[in-house]
């Protein structure tokens, strides 16, 4: 078995790694590098059938989870390469397509699943679920030629599914010959606290809801199903009701997992913000809005009720809030990496302290600090480990056993 790391030996984002078998190939993720400004200037790498979807040797596209710097250039490739992703995370992607760039609608697709095993041509592949900020992450096994890879794809040790990392230390492979590990968090500052588990979140989440009189605003990735989780339980340990908007709505209907409300069968409430009902009006899409006829909220009920919701915000939602007059004593808690902070040509901060709303920043990494790293290293045992999705893949030999730095571009025999 052959690899060649097209990208991602030097940074964070856009992985994509080739395996090569008898003659046949499959792609572990394609992803859009962070590194590019205008993202319809990236380009495919150089493998032949990505782009005209004319070489059968090019067997599919695995990707490992629904974050656009490991799926983001696949709506350049030819829709006749196969596509392998957990179902839950196709389904993400397809119910965004309508709501955000993020979204994307596929073809030839198969679904895989945590610990079944598949066959794609000479390469045998196992599924590990990772506990990880995207929803329905996974790590990967390919077994090929008498060797295997373990590609860590992105992965935590504090969220939710902190079982499935359990599980994976006592009953995954061990001696590999390869383990492509992730390393967003080396080279940042390793002598940091523990770093804060989903449950630590929800607590501090619970106290700003409590020390608030007015409504609690809630800034984070609605793909972050994880994240909703935390608010929604802090939401109901305040006595708040939570109120999400159609997108998210539609993401947490899409998925369809009975241990995570759902707009439909819970008690939260759906509220459509002025551009994206313009948005339906002007296209006709009412039958995305249907669904939530009953669990429709508007700007009156809000306002009079103000004290009792915590609502999902967006920077776009500013002029509705304002319109609806519910603003005062509020807070807005921001839940994502706070370098979004600064982009763009606008900080919500300003915004805040126009309208006296309190800021609270509550977040926590979707990545593994060091010990958790170390610890999947020592439970795989690799022959060798090879630095990927890091920015300072240099620094892995103070920190892990038999480390190889490979090069983009570059075959290597495992």
């Amino acid at each position: 078995m052959q690899v060649r790391i097209h990208r991602g030996t030097k940074e964070i984002g856009g992985n994509c790694i080739e395996l090569s078998s008898s003659g046949k190939s499959i792609l572990l993720d394609l992803g859009m590098p962070l590194t590019i400004a205008n993202q319809d200037d990236a380009r495919l790498p150089d493998i032949p059938g990505l782009k005209d979807g004319d070489n059968p040797d090019l067997l599919g596209i695995i990707i490992s989870h629904p974050h656009q710097d490991h799926y983001g250039l696949i709506p350049k490739v030819h829709p006749a390469v196969p596509i392998y992703i957990g179902k839950a995370a196709h389904a993400i992607l397809e119910a965004s397509a309508y709501f955000s760039p993020f979204g994307l609608t596929l073809e030839s697709v198969t679904h895989y699943h945590h610990l079944r095993k598949f066959n794609i041509g000479p390469f045998k592949i196992t599924s590990y679920l990772n506990d990880h900020s995207a929803y329905d992450a996974y790590s990967l096994l390919i077994e090929a030629d008498g060797k295997s890879l373990f590609y860590t794809g992105d992965f935590r040790t504090h969220g939710r599914k902190q079982g499935v990392f359990k599980q994976l230390l006592e009953g995954g492979p061990k001696n590999v010959d390869v383990l492509l590990m992730e390393g967003t968090n080396i080279g940042r500052d390793l002598n940091a606290d523990k770093p804060v588990t989903e449950d630590e979140l929800e607590k501090d989440i619970e106290s700003v809801s409590k020390n608030t009189k007015g409504i609690v605003l809630s800034w984070f990735s609605g793909q972050n199903i994880d994240r909703f989780v935390t608010f929604y339980k802090a939401a109901k340990r305040t006595g708040r009701i939570m109120i999400v908007d159609l997108y998210i709505a539609h993401i947490l209907d899409a998925i369809d997992n009975p241990s995570i409300p759902s707009p439909k069968k819970s008690d939260l409430r759906v509220f459509l913000p002025s551009r994206m009902r313009s948005k339906i009006i002007r296209e006709k899409s009412f039958d995305l809005v249907s669904p939530y006829y009953d669990k429709r909220i508007y700007p009156e009920e809000i306002k009079d009720n103000a004290s009792d919701y915590l609502m999902t915000f967006r920077p776009v939602m500013c002029t509705d809030l304002e319109k609806a007059d519910c603003l005062s004593d509020a807070s807005l808690i921001y839940s994502m990496w706070t370098g979004y902070l600064s982009q763009g040509k606008d900080d919500i901060r300003d915004w805040c302290k126009a309208h006296s709303i309190n800021f609270e920043i509550c977040h926590t990494s979707g990545h593994s600090d060091l010990l958790g790293m170390q610890q999947l290293a020592e439970a795989l045992s690799p022959k060798l480990l090879v630095p990927i999705h890091s920015f300072k893949p240099e620094l892995y030999d103070q920190y892990f056993s038999n480390v190889g730095q490979k090069e983009d571009g570059q075959w290597w025999e495992v």
